[in-house]
């Protein structure tokens, strides 16, 4: 866990900077978790297995990519 928040403190700008206009509420900051989250668990592989953690973890079959979330409907 202490990895995962060193990661988000040294990716997501919002926790740099006290005074970004992104982490004023919470619906804003959910947004940027969101798109940490989505990033760090689907698309991006792992440093020391390889693999993306989804796909590790039998969720998904491939890793997706960001044009894929991109084309997702939200619907």
């Amino acid at each position: 866990m202490e990895g995962t928040h060193a990661s988000l403190r040294r990716k997501d700008s919002t926790y740099r900077r006290k005074t970004n206009t992104y982490a004023k509420n919470k619906s804003a900051l959910q947004r940027t978790l969101d798109v940490f989250w989505v990033n760090h668990n689907f698309i991006r592989k792992h440093f020391t297995t390889e693999k993306v953690p989804a796909v590790a973890m039998n969720i998904i079959e491939r890793p997706i990519t960001w044009n894929d979330v991109l084309l997702m409907n939200t619907h």
